[in-house]
Formats: C-alpha cells, structure tokens, sequence
C-alpha cells in the first residue's frame, strides 16, 4: 500500500473523551491516503494494532508501560519506532509530546515537521501551584528549550492560549485551531421548570475560581429568599474541603463530588446554565460539551472560550468577582422566558464552532499546505 505520509500522534486513542479530537483526526488522515503511528497512552495497548483503510491505515500501540512515558526506556523504545516507521509528521499531545517530538527533531536531523499543543496556560499554572515557583521556573525554561528549538508550530486552542505563548515563551510560531468535541447530543428536556439550575464541573483549584462562584451564590441566596436559582457543583481538586464547609447549611447549593465520564452528559443536560468562573483558562472541555449539549454558558471574561461566544445569545458572561457574579445570578433570572432561544442558539454556537469534522478538515489543510 503506497501511503503520501507517515504521521505520528501521540496522545490517547479514545473516542469517548477529550481525546477523541486526535481518534477523528488520525481516522481523516488515514482515509486521506497517510499512514498514521498513533501511540496511545490511554487506553493501554499491549499488542500493536493495525486499521487497514481504503486509502491508509492507523498503526496504533502504546508506550512500554502504562507509566507517564518520562525514562530512558521510553526514549529507546521511541527511537526504534521511529527507524521503522520514519514520519514525516509528528504531533505530540501533553508528556507524550516531550519524547516523540523531541527525538524525532534529533534522529531525522531537524527534517521532521514537529506540532505541539499549548493545553495549559502559565497564567492558570501560577495560580494553582502557589509557593512552588522554583519549580514552575525550571518549567518554563525546559519549556521554552523544547518549543524553541524541538517545535516548528505550536497550536494554540484559542487567541488567549497564543497571547499566553507569547507572553510566557517570546514565541510567535503559535497558530490557532480550535479544539473540537465529538457531537453525542440526542435531545435536551429538562423535568423540573420550577428551579433554574446553574451547574459547575470541573477541577476544585485556585484558578477556576470556584471560591468565589460560591461566596457569589450564597450572597444573592441570602438577599433574595424567593430566588429559584440552585447550584450543582461537581469534580475533585485541592479546594473540595473548603467547598464542603462553606455549602454545609446551604440547601440550593448540591455538591456531586466527582463524575465519571459517562455521566457528564446527563450532568450537564440536566441544567439550565453550565457555569464557568475561571480567574484564567484556556478552551475548557466542559464548555464544548455544554453547547454541544445544548447547555448555554455562564462564563468568565478571562476564558479564551469566550471570545468565541456572543454575551445574551449563546451566554452570559462576567468578570470573575463577587460583584460581577452577583449580578450574573441577577440577570439569569430577569432573562429566564428566553432560555429555549438561548439553548438552541448554543447547539447552533457548537455546530458551527467546534463541531470535529471541521476540526479535521482545518487541521490536515494546515499539515499539507
């Protein structure tokens, strides 16, 4: 089978998760006529698997172990992968990226053409490892060595993220692709009209600004006894027993602790408004898999997500204090009759948006240009 290009990717093999983003995109690649080397971290693939195409195929393994791939092992491993494939291609996600691109620059001497993805701001980094700053700083510099001279492009989720790679790296080789999200919407209808349901999910750390959601929330609660608002908040994280004290008396307030998975649809279906009050983040999942749950949001001004949405169509948005929120919840309520038009707007908003095959069809015309 004569192939155009051999193309690795390292992140997860998954067509369920986050990571489904790069599972479509290997699958588009591999009906376009390329062969794909797809190192799965998770799941975990103990033999090598391969997916015959009409045009390609997908070559998929994993790592020696199920372990972070951060030893020497991994590297030599790595570098045998390489001389038996040769890509021409290599797109690296999180960890995987470090060895995988890495090597690839050295073994093909500086021929392979290299993409990182820049998931995680500096900013938001910061504000969740405080008085770690030794350690954030031998970050940043490993960071800048890699993407400066491992790197050719560094896709960027949103125009904050590209800001944030400038700001934090002097680099101006970030290019912009928005992430997708694989489109499992059947149909929204929620049972209960006498509560407007406001849910959070996702980590319980200092940057997502989950504090103040709550210290907002109580403060409208406690001035407005007839409200119909209640809050939902699920996830994990370093703030969860301060979350649990502060909502211990406050019947609107619902704490779900974590969620699998499977069960984040029907989280999210289940509520009006999905709220995001991040200080600072990227493109954040939970906000591509409310719209494409036909969930509008309640977001933050400091979240690259927002540029891409329109305050009193899709969202509502705010800056993330107490002043700020406060008045959010207020203006939940006095908008309430329009929620169905602002739902389907925000199905129209993922459509349009975020929707994967685009994402496919924009990432290979940037590969191949």
């Amino acid at each position: 089978m004569k192939t155009k290009e051999t193309i690795l990717i390292a992140h997860n093999y998954s067509e369920d998760s986050f990571a489904s983003m790069s599972y479509y995109l290997a699958n588009h690649l591999a009906d376009l006529g390329n062969r794909v080397v797809f190192i799965s971290h998770k799941p975990f693939f103990n033999e090598m698997k391969t997916i015959k195409k009409q045009k390609g195929e997908i070559i998929i393994c994993s790592w020696p172990t199920e372990r972070r791939p951060t030893s020497i092992k991994d590297a030599l491993w790595y570098s045998k992968l390489y001389f038996k494939y040769k890509p021409t291609i290599v797109i690296g996600h999180f960890v995987g990226a470090n060895i995988a691109i890495g090597l690839s620059k050295l073994l093909s001497f500086n021929s392979v053409k290299t993409f990182s993805y820049y998931h995680t701001l500096m900013g938001q980094i910061a504000l969740d490892s405080k008085g770690r700053n030794l350690k954030r700083n031998i970050l940043i510099f490993r960071k800048s060595i890699f993407y400066k001279f491992f790197c050719d492009v560094i896709i960027c989720p949103s125009d904050l993220a590209q800001e944030d790679l400038k700001k934090s790296y002097n680099l101006k080789k970030g290019l912009v692709v928005l992430n997708p999200m694989k489109d499992r919407f059947q149909s929204k209808s929620i049972q209960n009209e006498n509560k407007i349901i406001i849910s959070y999910l996702g980590r319980l750390d200092p940057s997502k600004g989950i504090l103040e959601l709550v210290e907002a929330f109580v403060s409208y609660r406690t001035k407005n006894k007839l409200s119909n608002l209640f809050l939902n908040i699920a996830g994990t994280g370093s703030l969860e027993g301060k979350i649990k004290k502060m909502i211990i008396n406050e019947e609107a307030i619902k704490f779900f602790g974590g969620i699998s998975y499977d069960k984040v649809d029907d989280y999210l279906l289940r509520s009006h408004f999905v709220i995001i009050p991040s200080k600072i983040d990227n493109l954040p999942t939970v906000g591509l898999e409310s719209l494409m749950n036909s969930t509008p949001l309640l977001i933050s001004n400091f979240t690259g997500l927002a540029n891409y949405l329109q305050d009193g169509l899709d969202c509502f948005k705010f800056d993330p204090n107490l002043e700020s929120m406060v008045s959010l919840f207020n203006k939940v309520e006095n908008n309430f009759p329009k929620y169905n038009e602002m739902s389907e707007n925000a199905r129209i908003t993922f459509l349009e948006k975020f929707e994967i095959s685009n994402y496919c069809n924009n990432f290979s015309n940037m590969l191949f240009q």
